[in-house]
């Protein structure tokens, strides 16, 4: 496998970071890949915020469900969905920005945001950091919008933790086959039963191996997870930032 294609595969979301510091000018070569990045239309209707005050980071991992690799990381990137900008392009032409006011027009824009979390993760990996990406940062939006200062029709989606991994690397973790993720012409999904199966041992073994032998299967953990709604706030805050649906 050629050495981008292995930047992909090797993926291991880092939760323990060294305290080297990540210089400026490397941060800045990962922000421009990640701004070329497509977005629909080229809107380009992301942002992020990074932060790396210990206090800011430390509120941060608290408001995201006490996730304390915010804190070991030296950098947390927070991506956005912002309209606050293409609604300043839309003033320039005298034209009311409508866009937020259709479910498609939210969806347009958390889909950019995960290209470009996606993005600024392998970039970052390419330049020798380690990631680890943070949903928890919708847990509570309005006190992240707030922390973060994020104006009217800017909404907070996913974080990236950025830094230095210590050594030795972490095992990859298990994932389903391709036989439950690639489909031809038509969706199968004769195989996902027994690929469930599978994966469960193999997320049994991993647990295993890293000293955590009571640690649920992948389908136990995702029942765990998807049996309720969580982060209730969060339509709520959309709706304060300017979005409607």
């Amino acid at each position: 496998m050629n050495a981008p294609l292995n930047v992909f595969t090797s993926h291991r979301s880092q939760r323990n970071f060294t305290s080297q510091p990540v210089a400026e000018s490397l941060l800045a070569e990962v922000f421009e890949a990640t701004r070329r990045a497509p977005t629909w239309n080229n809107a380009q209707n992301v942002s992020w915020v990074t932060v790396t005050d210990p206090a800011a980071k430390a509120e941060l991992a608290h408001l995201a469900g006490n996730q304390a690799q915010i804190e070991r990381a030296p950098v947390f990137a927070v991506l956005c969905v912002d309209f606050h900008k293409t609604a300043a392009a839309c003033a320039r032409h005298g034209v009311a920005q409508r866009v937020q006011e259709n479910l498609n027009g939210l969806l347009i824009g958390v889909l950019d945001a995960g290209i470009l979390a996606g993005t600024m993760m392998n970039a970052a990996r390419a330049a020798g950091l380690a990631v680890c990406p943070v949903g928890g940062v919708r847990r509570e939006p309005r006190k992240v919008i707030d922390l973060l200062g994020l104006p009217r029709l800017v909404m907070p989606m996913v974080g990236v933790c950025l830094g230095y991994a210590p050594a030795p690397a972490q095992p990859l973790k298990p994932r389903l086959p391709l036989s439950s993720l690639w489909h031809r012409e038509r969706y199968d999904d004769a195989s996902l039963e027994t690929d469930i199966a599978r994966l469960d041992a193999e997320t049994l073994a991993y647990s295993e191996a890293l000293g955590r032998a009571d640690a649920p299967s992948w389908s136990a953990a995702t029942a765990a997870k998807y049996a309720s709604a969580g982060y209730l706030h969060v339509a709520d805050t959309l709706r304060q930032q300017g979005f409607v649906f």
